[in-house]
């Protein structure tokens, strides 16, 4: 009797959770979570603690019920479970910003998961996006492709809207705007198909979650091109529903994004209680890849204002947590703030220090263009993404083209990594029919 009352108290918890009510569904787990018996029951219901838990900005709590589902699995010794906690590890782990943790875990849970497992897809996302917050380009993109590749197979929506969003974040680092929109465009497209096809309780909450997301991943390119009046409308929508549902991170990152439009306005009166407000909800949460973010922001404000010394200690504090958490593209952006700095306060030999730096993280992202040298997203311009997973301005497709094939027409291999494929890798199909 017992048990089936634990049961019930479980499905309680999922209808909560499908209806937006996180935190209600997370007291009915916890309590069945202490009375039920059954090791699989057990294991589900951890699962479906970790994923609330990170939607309320709960890493750490959420890290301990995937530890719990790694033990269940092994006892069990179930091999699709075992990929499955590994899967909500790594998850955790990405959502804290251990990066190489989360490749670890993504890895184990592909080494552990049966043929054919439906995680697959889900595993390529998370790695895609760990190795982005490691600012391995290529690798991050190869296994977005995959991912998608799995999705267009299978015919799952819900994966392939995940894929596009973060698609977007890839070209919104790498300045790419008009394609970090559209791919964005791409992923709402998907998200009203999923919903007009009259999904389950769990796919319509699922999509009604990643709505409020994609919000703010939409309103990091407008921003940056100018269009702020349509970057806060999307991020007061997402903020009201962020509030309603208790999610954290994506009021931290509202927050952020509202302080930003701010400071491009020069508003800096509002713009720093905002980001404030940002760094203070991402400390709780553990984002510190959003810390060094808002920090960074911050900086720019004391820039501003004619307050050198002040922004230098912020940079040096974004840029300590940049350089715990590996993300490159971060430590990048500090240093090449710092050397700026460091030349207006007359310090010639740290401005240069930093300037080396620069220079060097350039080479260890691969953010060259294989095709003109120039470096990758230091203005606004649409990039191609090679089959290979490197990229190269959109300007220099046709000089591609026009280089890559032999005399005897067969394709030639990248020119950033020198790798050789059966057909063409370099060029899609359009741009063979200019050559």
């Amino acid at each position: 009797m017992g048990q089936r009352l634990a049961r019930r108290e479980r499905e309680r918890g999922a209808r909560l959770y499908h209806q937006q009510r996180a935190e209600e569904a997370v007291e009915k787990w916890n309590h069945s979570l202490t009375r039920l018996r059954d090791p699989r029951d057990k294991f589900t219901v951890n699962g479906d603690l970790c994923r609330a838990l990170c939607e309320l900005g709960k890493f750490r709590e959420a890290l301990e019920h995937a530890g719990q589902q790694c033990g269940l699995a092994a006892d069990i010794e179930d091999p699709a479970m075992t990929a499955e906690a590994y899967l909500n590890m790594a998850v955790c782990n990405l959502r804290s910003c251990e990066f190489s943790k989360a490749v670890s875990y993504c890895r184990s849970a592909m080494q552990a998961q049966p043929e054919g497992n439906p995680l697959l897809g889900s595993l390529h996302l998370c790695l895609g996006d760990a190795f982005l917050g490691l600012s391995e380009f290529q690798k991050a993109w190869n296994n977005y492709s995959r991912a998608q590749a799995l999705a267009q197979s299978t015919s799952d929506r819900v994966l392939a809207m995940h894929v596009q969003a973060s698609m977007s974040a890839v070209y919104t680092a790498l300045n790419d705007h008009d394609s970090a929109i559209s791919c964005c465009t791409t992923a709402q497209q998907l998200a009203d198909e999923v919903s007009r096809a009259r999904p389950s309780p769990e796919v319509a909450g699922a999509v009604a979650r990643f709505r409020r997301r994609l919000a703010t991943v939409i309103a990091h390119p407008y921003r940056k091109i100018g269009r702020y009046n349509e970057a806060m409308d999307y991020c007061e929508d997402a903020m009201k529903v962020a509030l309603l549902r208790g999610d954290r991170p994506v009021q931290a990152e509202c927050l952020f994004i509202f302080a930003d439009i701010h400071r491009k306005r020069c508003d800096f009166e509002r713009a720093r209680p905002r980001y404030e407000s940002a760094h203070s909800i991402m400390t709780e949460t553990g984002e510190r890849l959003g810390q060094a973010r808002v920090l960074g922001g911050l900086a720019k404000v004391a820039s501003s204002l004619g307050q050198p010394d002040k922004a230098i200690e912020l940079n040096e504090k974004a840029l300590a947590i940049a350089q715990k958490i590996g993300n490159k593209l971060e430590m990048l952006r500090c240093h090449a703030r710092l050397q700026v700095l460091y030349d207006v306060t007359g310090d010639a030999s740290l401005s240069h220090r930093h300037g080396s730096v620069v220079r060097q993280l350039c080479d260890e992202m691969d953010l060259f263009c294989g095709v003109c040298d120039d470096i990758l997203g230091t203005t606004p311009e649409n990039v191609e993404p090679l089959t290979c997973g490197h990229f190269i301005h959109a300007r220099c497709v046709m000089h591609l083209a026009r280089s890559t094939l032999g005399r005897s027409g067969r394709p030639r291999p990248c020119p950033a990594c020198r790798r050789r494929a059966s057909a063409n890798p370099l060029l899609p199909s359009d741009v063979m029919a200019l050559t």
